[in-house]
């Protein structure tokens, strides 16, 4: 169940789906004079670790053009304390900096950061490392192996979540850990909302459809539970339990709010700094340039 809540938490905070393939030069952006956000979803997720469940809020728009995650009041930095993300893979965060000269002053700083550039010269550097490390050829076991949040079958159950039908998705699972035989069932529940949620799976880095086509991962991947967000219009995932035969069992994640919201995130009165483009070498010459 741990490894499935963390699978779940790396698309939700990444938001960003990296590709060398998609580095191209990217477009001027223009920064608006204010975000505005229509929906708010706030999750309660459980961790083994922690005896008390954590919440997130996620805010959304309803073409889904772009959307933002709250961060809790423990993890806010004065250098990033807002933090959206855009279907064109910028990321643009809203926090505060020393002035330049005068480090005893601070300022409001916006930086607009474009995740593909910024990634461009490290996954080159990785791709010509990897070049020459030996590979290990799959065996076909290996290859036609299914991945664990595959193939989820829609089970006819509903329920009603904050007004909306929500649909049972589960499976049974066996395997083995540490020589140990584990099984049990897994469930999901989507419902269908009136906001454009994709972007939380469509982008993320936990995403395994990342640099694939869509037939493609229908074919290696079907009924993924995470791709169930990006075949489905306008789905939202409300809930994740897991029940282990004889083992732990419990609600991993689960929706607990979800409303309207008019909440409008204005960039008057910061310093901005337009970074998209850029790679991570570029960036932290033209910061040094600025100090």
């Amino acid at each position: 169940m741990k490894k499935l809540i963390y699978l779940f938490l790396l698309i939700m905070p990444g938001v960003l789906k990296i590709s060398a393939q998609e580095a191209n030069k990217a477009p001027e952006y223009k920064v608006p004079a204010a975000y505005h956000f229509d929906y708010k979803v706030v999750y309660e997720i459980s961790r083994e670790e922690n005896k008390t469940p954590e919440t997130m809020s996620y805010y959304f728009t309803k073409d889904g053009n772009y959307m933002s995650m709250e961060p809790q009041d423990s993890q806010k930095d004065k250098d990033m304390n807002f933090m959206i993300s855009t279907k064109e893979g910028l990321m643009i965060t809203f926090g505060e900096e020393p002035v330049p000269k005068s480090p005893d002053k601070n300022r409001k700083v916006l930086k607009v950061i474009d995740m593909h550039s910024m990634m461009k010269g490290t996954a080159e550097s990785i791709a010509a490392l990897a070049k020459d490390i030996p590979k290990k050829d799959k065996t076909e076991a290996e290859k036609k192996k299914p991945n664990e949040l595959d193939n989820f079958v829609k089970t006819g159950k509903t329920k009603q979540v904050f007004g909306y039908t929500a649909e049972e998705y589960s499976k049974h699972f066996t395997k083995d850990e540490n020589g140990k035989q584990r099984s049990g069932t897994m469930s999901v529940w989507y419902a269908k909302v009136d906001f454009d949620p994709e972007m939380m799976f469509g982008m993320g880095m936990g995403n395994p459809s990342a640099g694939k086509s869509q037939s493609n991962m229908n074919q290696s991947h079907p009924n993924n539970m995470l791709e169930l967000g990006m075949t489905q219009k306008n789905y939202l995932l409300i809930e994740m339990d897991v029940a282990e035969t004889g083992g732990k069992s419990g609600t991993g994640m689960k929706v607990v709010g979800i409303e309207k919201t008019n909440l409008s995130k204005s960039t008057e009165g910061y310093y901005i700094k337009n970074y998209a483009g850029m790679s991570a070498k570029e960036m932290m010459q033209k910061e040094s340039q600025e100090k």
